[in-house]
C-alpha cells in the first residue's frame, strides 16, 4: 500500500450544525477503484444532506463533505480509503487518520479558593457552577485560586487577568467522567496578594471558538484580608485646650479587613474606656487630662497600641494660704508664708501686701513680692512694715492670656520693741537734714511700736528733751499717730543756729524694748542778696566785653578773621628777600599776571629780566608766607576756585625806607601777589 499518494486532512474543527470538508486527494487513482470513508474504523454511508462527495472521484478527488455536524455522529477519527481496481491488482490505499472535532461550547467559568473540586475529580458535569461575586484571600501570604470550566470540546484555553494584566497560571485538561467528548478544564493561579489589592477585580476568561464572542469570563472582587493598623487623628490639632471651653475629638482610624473592633483605654486604668472609633469630649474638662490608648483588633490579629495625650489647661483653682486668716508675729522673727493652688500650665505665685485695713487689688500703693515656685515667701526679719493685709495671687498663661485668681485675705499683726518705720536704705537717706542759719527748722522721725511707746525723748550732747517739753529755742513736739502702731516725733528749732549743727538721737521705749536712732542736722550760712546781684552784674559785663572784642577783630581782619581780605589772589605769589650787609639792594618788577590774563609787552619783559638780581636762585633765603627757602621761588598754592597753568612770580628788592622798617607793609596791586626778597 502506497500511502504517499494521499493528501488528506489531518485535523479540523467544526461548530455544531456546521459543514466541513474532509480532504482526500489520491494521486494516479485507477478509475475502477472506489473511494470509501471510515469513522472510528467503521465505514460510513454516503447520504445526501449528511455525507456527500465534494470532488470528482474519477479524477482522484475523494474529499467528503460533512453536513449538519453533530458531536455524536461526526466527532472522531476519519480515514479515507481506495479499493482495489481488481481483485488481481494490489492497488488499494488507506490514508492516515484525520481528526474531526465537533466543537462544543464550554460552560461559564467558576473561580474557587480551594482546589477540592480539581483534586477530587468527582465533579458532576450536570451540576451548574454559580457565581460567587467575591473571593477572600489573605494578604502577604501565598494563595492558590482555581478557575474551572466544563463541557467544552475541544478543551478551551483559560486566562487570568487582574486590572487587565494577564497573570501566569497552570492549566489541566481532562475529560468528564464517563464522557470522552466533553472536557473539564481547571486553571491554577498561585499568587501573593497585598492589602492594596483589596476590592480589585480578578477575571478568569475562557477562550473557545464555539462561543458567540469567542470568550466567556468570570469576574470577582478580591476581598484581601489583613490585620489592622491604626492612625491617630486629633481634632482640632491645637495642643492648648481650655477646660469648659474647647471641644476635643480623637479618632482611631483603623485600616483592616474585615473591619476591626476599636478599643480605648485610659492610661493608669485597667478597664475599657470606650469601644468606638471616635472619642469625643464636648467640652473637655480638667478631669479628662491624661493619656488614651487606642487598639484595633479583628480575626487576623491586633494593631500596635497608639497613645494620645490630652493636657487640659485651666486657670488656678483652690487658692489658699498657710497660715490663713490671721497671724501674730514678733519683730525680728522669721516667718514663711505659703500659697497653694491647682492649675495648668504651672502656676506662678505673688504675694500682695497692703498696710491699710482694706485692700484694693488694683491699688498702686500695694507692694508685690514674687514667691518661689512652691508659692513660699520667706520673711527673714519681721518688721512693722510687714504688718497689714496679705493676699496670694496665683496666675498662669492660657492661650497667651494671663489668668489670675486671688486667695482670701491674711491679716498679719506685728508686736515688739519700737523700730524705725523705714527700711535701712530709706533710713540712711533720711538721716541727714539740712537747715539754713537763722531760719526755723525741724527734725522728724517715724517709728512703729506695739505696744505703744511709754517714753519718747530727744538726746544731744548732755541734753535730754522729753516729748512735749521746750528748751529755749528747741521744742520736742507731742507724738502724732500716722497709722496703725506708727508715730512721728518732731524736734523743732525757733530758729536754728550754727550751734545746732550736730547729731541728735531719738529714744523710744515700750514694754518690749528700746529704740535709739540718730539724725544729723547740718546748718549752713545764707547767701546775701547783695552777693547774688554782684555776681550777676560781673557775668553780664564779661559777656559784653567778649562780644565787643569779636566785632573789632572781624573789622580789622585780625585774630581768627586774618587772611579773609578780598584783595588776596591765589595766582600771584609774594617773595621777599632779606637784605644782608654785603648785598646790594635792587628792586624791580620782572613779571606779573593779572586775573584777567593780560600779556606782558616784549620790552617790559626784557626790562624785567635785565633788572633781576644776579644772586636770585643762588642759595639766598626766600620766604613764602613765613616759610624759609634757599633762593628758589615758591609756586603759588593750588586754589580750588582759580588755577593758573603757569605760576607768575613778582620779584622786588626793598628800598632804603623799607630796609629801615622790615615790617612795613608795601602796597600790593589788587589783582596780584608780590614776591619780595628781604
Amino acid at each position: 500500500m502506497r500511502r504517499n499518494k494521499f493528501e488528506t486532512t489531518q485535523y479540523t474543527e467544526v461548530n455544531p450544525g456546521g459543514s466541513v470538508i474532509m480532504d482526500c486527494l489520491v494521486l494516479d487513482k485507477n478509475p475502477n477503484s472506489e473511494c470509501i470513508w471510515q469513522r472510528n474504523n467503521y465505514p460510513i454511508l454516503i447520504q445526501e444532506g449528511k455525507y456527500e462527495w465534494s470532488g470528482v472521484k474519477s479524477q482522484g478527488d475523494c474529499s467528503l463533505r460533512v453536513l449538519r455536524a453533530n458531536i455524536l455522529y461526526d466527532d472522531g477519527d476519519w480515514t479515507c480509503q481506495v479499493t482495489r481496481s481488481s481483485y488481481e491488482v494490489m492497488d488499494s490505499l488507506s490514508s492516515q487518520v484525520g481528526q474531526l472535532v465537533v466543537r462544543q461550547p464550554p460552560s461559564k467559568p467558576q473561580i474557587y479558593k480551594s482546589d477540592e473540586s480539581a483534586a477530587s475529580g468527582k465533579v458532576d458535569s450536570a451540576m451548574p457552577l454559580t457565581s460567587i461575586g467575591s473571593i477572600s484571600v489573605r494578604a502577604d501570604q501565598p494563595q492558590n485560586l482555581f478557575c474551572e470550566t466544563r463541557g467544552g470540546n475541544p478543551a478551551p484555553r483559560v486566562v487570568w487577568y487582574m486590572d487587565n494584566t494577564e497573570l501566569p497560571s497552570e492549566q489541566v485538561n481532562e475529560t468528564e467522567a464517563g464522557d470522552t467528548k466533553h472536557w473539564r478544564v481547571v486553571s491554577t493561579l498561585a499568587y501573593v496578594f497585598r492589602k492594596e489589592m483589596n476590592g480589585v477585580e480578578l477575571k478568569c476568561s475562557v477562550v473557545h471558538e464555539a462561543l458567540t464572542r469567542k470568550m466567556r469570563e468570570e469576574i470577582v472582587k478580591l476581598d484581601v484580608q489583613y490585620p489592622p493598623t491604626v492612625q491617630l487623628i486629633r481634632m482640632p490639632n491645637n495642643e492648648e485646650v481650655e477646660s469648659g471651653v474647647d471641644t476635643v475629638v480623637l479618632q482611631c482610624k483603623a485600616d483592616a479587613n474585615p473591619p476591626p473592633d476599636i478599643v480605648w483605654r485610659k492610661l493608669g486604668t485597667n478597664s475599657i474606656f470606650r469601644i468606638e472609633e471616635y472619642l469625643r469630649f464636648e467640652p473637655v474638662h480638667e478631669t479628662d487630662s491624661g493619656s488614651y490608648i487606642c487598639l484595633a483588633r479583628n480575626s487576623f490579629g491586633a494593631s500596635d497600641e497608639i497613645t494620645a495625650s490630652i493636657q487640659v489647661q485651666y486657670e488656678p483653682r483652690d487658692v489658699a494660704t498657710i497660715p490663713n486668716n490671721f497671724i501674730d508675729l514678733e519683730v525680728g522673727d522669721k516667718q514663711v508664708l505659703k500659697c497653694i493652688a491647682n492649675g495648668r500650665p504651672e502656676v506662678e505665685f505673688d504675694w500682695i501686701h497692703s498696710p491699710l485695713d482694706d485692700m484694693n487689688i488694683e491699688d498702686n500703693t500695694n507692694t508685690v513680692f514674687r514667691a518661689d515656685k512652691n508659692g513660699e515667701l520667706v520673711l527673714e526679719n519681721v518688721t512693722y512694715s510687714h504688718e497689714g493685709l496679705w493676699r496670694c495671687s496665683a496666675s498662669n498663661l492660657i492661650k497667651g492670656e494671663k489668668r489670675k485668681v486671688h486667695s482670701e485675705l491674711l491679716r498679719v499683726q506685728v508686736t515688739g520693741r519700737p523700730m524705725p518705720a523705714t527700711s535701712p536704705k530709706e533710713k540712711s537717706a533720711k538721716s541727714l537734714h539740712h537747715a539754713t542759719s537763722t531760719e526755723n527748722a525741724e527734725l522728724s522721725m517715724t517709728f512703729c511700736a506695739d505696744p505703744p511707746p511709754r517714753a519718747v525723748r530727744w538726746e544731744w550732747g548732755s541734753m535730754v528733751l522729753i516729748e512735749g517739753e521746750v528748751h529755749g529755742r528747741i521744742a520736742s513736739m507731742p507724738l502724732e499717730s500716722v497709722g496703725q502702731d506708727c508715730y512721728i516725733s518732731k524736734l523743732r528749732f525757733f530758729p536754728v543756729t550754727e550751734e545746732d549743727d550736730r547729731i541728735y538721737y531719738l529714744v523710744a521705749e515700750n514694754d518690749r524694748g528700746q529704740m535709739r536712732e540718730s539724725l544729723r542736722l547740718e546748718v549752713t550760712d545764707p547767701i546775701s542778696m547783695e552777693t547774688v546781684i554782684g555776681l550777676a552784674i560781673s557775668c553780664l559785663l564779661l559777656l559784653t566785653f567778649t562780644f565787643v572784642c569779636l566785632v573789632c577783630s572781624y573789622k580789622r581782619q585780625t585774630c581768627c578773621f586774618k587772611g579773609r581780605s578780598e584783595d588776596f589772589h591765589e595766582n600771584v605769589i609774594r617773595i621777599e628777600r632779606r637784605k644782608t650787609s654785603d648785598d646790594q639792594v635792587d628792586s624791580d618788577i620782572i613779571n606779573e599776571a593779572t586775573s584777567s590774563g593780560s600779556e606782558t609787552s616784549p620790552g617790559q619783559s626784557q626790562h624785567n629780566q635785565d633788572t633781576l638780581p644776579s644772586n636770585i636762585g643762588l642759595g639766598k633765603e626766600l620766604t613764602y608766607k613765613g616759610h624759609a627757602g634757599l633762593g628758589r621761588p615758591v609756586p603759588a598754592p593750588y586754589c580750588s576756585h582759580h588755577r593758573l597753568d603757569t605760576p607768575t612770580y613778582l620779584f622786588s628788592t626793598p628800598t632804603d625806607r623799607e630796609i629801615g622798617n622790615n615790617n612795613a607793609a608795601r602796597p600790593i596791586p589788587n589783582n596780584r601777589n608780590i614776591i619780595n626778597f628781604n
